[in-house]
């Protein structure tokens, strides 16, 4: 890789290390369904801004991808995400270190899924790491700072990390018939009605707009998510970019032992290099 790309991939690493400290402040004084309805809203902000440049990525072959089929797969994204984000806030509010590692499990769940629908080989050094990626969580869960969850927060981290495993098969079919675009345009209106449709009152909406809080975390959530997508497409392989999003979380892990006395340093690194070493073959291939 050139310096550029190196520099592109640490730019990457720091907004995906900023992110859960952007949303803990508002996990902890709001209801979980406030950020998805703030997430969804400054998403859609950012496709208006953008759309008189890339709008035209809503025409494939001269037909609007709007009008495909595929599409529903987005508005399945779009609905989900309202209950992952919600439920991860949750798990946010007491676990910084949970609501992250949470994404290796569900990796390695996408790892199983796509071979199931799309025959990939897995190989006997992803079946190991996913066998041993079953054991981590297993033992995160009684060793590591999972154990302080309550068990409705234990649910809902089972529920996330599926849900999560479930976007590796809707991404895969849906980005190629419809565009990244008019992926990202569809599941961030899905998400939006589902967050007004779960009674959203006109006093969340307000304070997505007045809470400099709020507006701080929406507003680099979104930048932060086109970022990663122009440098998916641009930039690096994707297989890149996600070993450096995915090197944020032992970060994470360790500022949590330090700010918010998630465990101790030691605990919460030994589960994050676990997991990073374990995160790679099945990222890399």
């Amino acid at each position: 890789m050139s310096l550029f790309q190196i520099a592109i991939g640490f730019l990457l690493l720091a907004s995906w290390v900023a992110r859960p400290f952007l949303y803990k402040p508002a996990a902890k004084y709001f209801k979980p369904e406030i950020s998805s309805l703030f997430t969804s809203c400054w998403l859609l902000v950012g496709l208006a801004v953008t759309f008189p440049f890339l709008g035209h990525l809503l025409e494939f072959k001269g037909q609007n991808v709007l009008f495909s089929p595929y599409i529903l797969i987005s508005i399945y994204k779009g609905v989900t995400l309202f209950y992952l984000i919600s439920m991860q806030q949750a798990i946010n509010k007491n676990s910084t270190s949970s609501s992250v590692f949470l994404g290796f499990i569900a990796l390695a769940l996408g790892a199983l899924v796509n071979n199931l629908f799309f025959h990939e080989n897995l190989g006997l050094v992803k079946v190991v790491c996913i066998v041993c990626f079953g054991v981590l969580g297993f033992l995160f869960l009684q060793k590591g700072d999972a154990k302080r969850l309550s068990r409705k927060d234990l649910y809902y981290f089972i529920i996330v990390a599926v849900i999560m495993a479930s976007y590796t098969v809707a991404d895969h079919l849906a980005i190629p018939k419809v565009g990244w675009y008019a992926h990202l345009l569809v599941s961030s209106v899905a998400m939006f009605l589902t967050s007004i449709i779960y009674k959203s009152s006109k006093a969340s909406l307000k304070v997505i707009f007045t809470n400099k809080t709020i507006i701080i975390a929406g507003i680099f959530y979104t930048l932060s998510e086109f970022f990663v997508i122009y440098a998916s497409f641009n930039i690096l392989p994707v297989s890149i970019v996600a070993v450096f999003l995915r090197l944020s979380t032992p970060i994470i892990m360790v500022i949590s032992a330090v700010k918010y006395k998630e465990q101790d340093i030691k605990n919460q690194l030994g589960f994050g290099l676990a997991a990073i070493i374990l995160a790679l073959p099945i990222i890399l291939g």
